[in-house]
């Protein structure tokens, strides 16, 4: 028993000081198309702040969270002359890896993404 809760103990150390500072590649699928935009994150503690790079929004301010292996970010943005906006929830599932579901305001919300740190 003690062995157990040793391993589950340093699982959530691991968990815990996962941080996602860095750029990062995305693959995004929703139900218009799929797009690669990349994505600079800087955490601290619980908080993110960076900037999506896109070919469809250019570049805007993203914040969210990360809570042990969950990560929620966003962000305003305009395309087409349209405002809408986004938000992506996911989990880390380790140090260069990512991935979830994101909503599109008003266009989609069942899309995909995933994301490989560069």
């Amino acid at each position: 028993m003690s062995r157990a809760f040793f391993l589950l103990l340093l699982c959530a150390t691991l968990v815990i000081a996962a941080d996602v500072s860095g750029k990062w590649q995305m693959t995004v699928e929703t139900s218009m198309g799929s797009g690669s935009p990349t994505v600079e994150l800087r955490q601290q503690g619980e908080q993110l702040s960076g900037t999506l790079h896109s070919q469809i929004f250019g570049d805007v301010a993203i914040k969210g969270t990360v809570k042990g292996d969950q990560i929620e970010f966003g962000f305003e943005g305009e395309a087409g002359g349209t405002k809408m906006k986004v938000a992506y929830k996911g989990t880390i599932q380790n140090a260069s890896q990512m991935k979830g579901t994101a909503v599109y305001e008003g266009l989609d919300d069942k899309a995909t993404w995933s994301a490989t740190k560069k």
